[in-house]
């Protein structure tokens, strides 16, 4: 009988290690936006930003599955619903990038150029879509396509809302035109980028920045575009 009891419990190992062996993600490795739907606006850049016409833009992508061993290719191509315009509005894509070993994020570069004064008054989009490989399928269905929107005009940072109002207030044009005016820049383009601006640590420099253009305000009347008298705030 006793004898029976311990068949009977390495049968019941032996099923449950095969039920985890089959729990395992054994699929290929793939990859996926992994900040951009393809619903949404995903990236937006303007060339005031460093005041300059032509920018490399870093788009970050992420792998699924086990980190690969070896580095593997990975295609990124522009779709035909593009505004925007190979040789003038950015530089073709190469035929492929490298993911590289024991990594589970890569970034690809775009170089986008600003054609002239057109780009003043224009927005122009460039749709981006992953494409399997040999080496790499891809990943989640919503996100293997993103958007990049071109243009020279102000855009509103998609960070401003948190944190930058805690430090700059309300958001209006002409505010943002005046704090370009005062910190001698635009803001970056991805709020990763906050962290390390200026030279000093967290968020020390938008604060410092955020009360001198605060303190422009609270010495000079100015409307926004839409009439609105521009006060002051609280800044952090």
């Amino acid at each position: 009988m006793r004898h029976l009891f311990f068949i009977l419990i390495g049968i019941l190992l032996l099923a449950s290690c095969q039920e985890n062996d089959r729990m395992v993600y054994e699929e290929k490795p793939a990859v996926y936006f992994s900040d951009y739907m393809a619903d949404a606006d995903s990236l937006q850049y303007s060339f005031r930003i460093k005041a300059q016409d032509r920018d490399t833009i870093y788009i970050e992508v992420k792998l699924l599955g086990d980190l690969l061993e070896n580095p593997a290719s990975y295609r990124v191509v522009a779709l035909d619903n593009s505004t925007a315009v190979v040789g003038k509005h950015y530089v073709a894509l190469p035929e492929s990038f490298e993911f590289k070993a024991n990594t589970s994020v890569e970034e690809f570069p775009v170089i986008v150029t600003n054609p002239g004064e057109e780009m003043d008054t224009t927005t122009v989009t460039l749709e981006l879509a992953l494409e399997a490989t040999e080496d790499l399928d891809l990943g989640y269905p919503d996100q293997v396509k993103m958007r990049l929107m071109i243009t020279n005009q102000l855009i509103k940072p998609s960070y401003w809302d948190m944190p930058l109002s805690l430090y700059f207030g309300e958001y209006s044009q002409v505010k943002h035109q005046q704090c370009i005016l005062i910190m001698g820049h635009d803001f970056p383009l991805t709020d990763d980028e906050l962290l390390d601006w200026g030279g000093l640590s967290g968020y020390n420099y938008w604060m410092q920045q955020g009360r001198a253009v605060c303190e422009y305000y609270a010495t000079h009347t100015v409307y926004d575009e839409n009439g609105n008298l521009i006060t002051v705030w609280n800044p952090f």
